[in-house]
């Protein structure tokens, strides 16, 4: 190569370096791995190449429904940002994801709307309507709640959450919640309990009352016991004809014991330890404190949807409330002198401690019976309804329309990750039954994706193969049945790990969370690499004219 070749080349190097972004310099006004996409930009390119840290959606038109379908898709590599326009009202709706016929279930909502605006929301049936609750949007345009439920048989099942505001112009929107419902008969409870007192009875009582089926292990004293059921209290054959163990004060409870439950609750079952068992079983819940007395009134409640609280009523009961929380463990209930209530998972199954040993009081002082009957009849269905099979199947959405592609989850659970899965079997509205492909998901060994399109507007059931259905989509014609433009934008941020938020807060939000990823990357690459050719071909013409011996 002549060194003019060579200088003309250098040249036409630099000049691409200065005419191309450099790497020190942001052309765009987006922070770095974020991808943002307003009126003017198109979400095609979301699809193509390395997948963005963020997606941020700023613009005050709804999307179109091609448009919400790139994002379903890129939602699923990226967390989805979105700004939703002042004055936009809409409602999502979700159910619990397992729900077990008989046992409580949950159906959550949230609305949006204007701030200190209010909207009556009900739950409805095909029947009729279940429930309804006013409520007001906060500060930051929106309110969420939910509806407790109890399906009564296995199938497919759906709701109705319709949000009415009143004030200026009336507008009611609505959202379809659907899921899959489990059969599972009434919960089997084992209870046991000291020397026969007011708590023990009332509780008995309240969960046969309930439908509840109880066995009771009734302690005398002296290592003497009444066993109403088959077999002694803990045995593994009883612990596995058992939905849920509840342990008041007073019964025994040994280190034997307390490893039995472990156990149990690691593979699935459910249990509550009440009273002195609270903080000091063995199980990692909580620490128990001191005796003290709590006024009815005085506690904050802060339960999930499936749980019935006691009635804020001024009764004075005994309780030993916790002095701290193990790791992983929320507190649900709590007074001045510290936790009454406690949750948690724990392996595979659920676990609570309760710290109140007198919630007889609500039903004989204060005339609380439905109260104290749903309170524990809610506890139990909690402890009751954690997935006790290893592999479960999830549905990305409920519904849908006919021929787009949904996506399928199945996770595993078993001792052996490499494991065979059985085939994943889907069966349409016209009873014909498909197999679909299961792929591992990338870096996630325990998890396996399958897709498929509905053709026909129905229920559409999945199966593992020799099992019984665990999960539904229906398709809904022409799409009836989703959530409007903007409801399902918002559902995709919060299903994708984002969410939606008011427009004024999307930039300063998406801003703080672009901070904080790693910096580098593909950004400026080609800038480099000009530079370091630059480089090269320098190095290359000193070397020549050193050869041709000129300076």
């Amino acid at each position: 190569m002549s060194a003019g070749l060579l200088r003309a080349l250098v040249l036409a190097i630099l000049a691409a370096a200065l005419l191309l972004p450099q790497p020190w310099r942001t052309p765009d006004p987006a922070p770095p791995g974020v991808f943002w996409l307003d009126a003017e930009s198109s979400a095609d390119s979301l699809l193509v190449g390395t997948a963005p840290a963020l997606v941020a959606r700023e613009s005050s038109v709804p999307p179109a429904p091609a448009e919400l379908d790139v994002l379903a898709e890129a939602s699923r590599r990226a967390p989805l940002y979105a700004a939703l326009p002042p004055g936009v009202r809409l409602v999502e709706a979700a159910s619990s994801p397992h729900p077990l016929a008989g046992r409580a279930a949950a159906v959550s909502f949230r609305v949006r709307g204007a701030p200190g605006d209010s909207a009556r929301v009900s739950l409805a049936e095909p029947a009729g309507v279940l429930d309804s609750v006013r409520v007001r949007i906060g500060a930051r345009g929106e309110a969420a709640g939910a509806f407790r439920v109890r399906p009564a048989a296995p199938g497919w099942r759906e709701w109705t959450v319709r949000a009415a505001w009143t004030g200026g112009e009336d507008r009611t929107r609505e959202a379809l919640a659907g899921a899959w419902v489990d059969s599972a008969g009434p919960p089997r409870v084992l209870v046991r309990a000291g020397f026969p007192d007011w708590e023990s009875k009332f509780v008995v009582r309240a969960l046969e009352e309930s439908g509840a089926r109880v066995e009771t292990s009734w302690s005398l004293g002296r290592g003497l016991a009444v066993e109403l059921g088959a077999g002694a209290s803990f045995s593994p054959a009883r612990l596995a004809g058992t939905d849920a163990v509840v342990v008041l004060g007073g019964a025994p409870l040994g280190p034997g014991d307390a490893a039995a439950l472990a156990g149990y609750a690691a593979a699935g079952g459910g249990v509550l330890l009440a009273g002195t068992h609270a903080g000091s079983a063995g199980l990692p819940l909580a620490r128990g404190g001191r005796q003290a007395v709590v006024n009815g009134a005085a506690i904050r409640w802060s339960l999930p949807a499936e749980l019935g609280s006691l009635p804020p009523d001024r009764v004075s009961a005994a309780a030993l409330p916790f002095a701290g929380l193990a790791p992983g463990t929320t507190l649900a209930a709590s007074t001045t002198q510290g936790g009454v209530l406690a949750l948690r998972p724990l392996g595979r199954g659920r676990a609570a401690a309760l710290a109140l040993t007198e919630t007889w009081r609500w039903r004989m002082e204060a005339g609380r019976v439905a109260e104290h009957r749903e309170f524990w009849r809610g506890l139990v269905d909690w402890l009751a309804s954690a997935p006790r099979d290893s592999l479960t199947i999830e549905v990305a959405r409920p519904f849908g329309p006919p021929g787009t592609r949904q996506e399928v989850l199945v996770y595993d659970a078993r001792a052996r990750a490499d494991a065979p899965v059985p085939p994943l079997v889907v069966t349409r509205p016209d009873r014909r039954a498909d197999t679909l492909a299961l792929v591992r998901e990338p870096g996630r060994p325990r998890v396996w994706r399958a897709s498929f399109a509905p053709a026909a507007a129905g229920v559409h059931a999945f199966a593992l193969a020799g099992s019984p259905p665990r999960a539904g989509f229906r398709a809904t014609p022409d799409g009836a049945g989703e959530a409007d433009a903007w409801a399902r934008l918002s559902l995709l941020a919060g299903a994708s790990g984002g969410r939606a938020l008011p427009a004024d807060s999307l930039r300063p939000a998406v801003e703080r969370l672009a901070a904080e990823l790693p910096q580098g990357g593909s950004r400026g690459l080609a800038g480099w690499l000009l530079f370091g050719l630059l480089l090269i071909a320098a190095g290359a013409e000193w070397a020549i004219r050193r050869f041709q011996g000129r300076p």
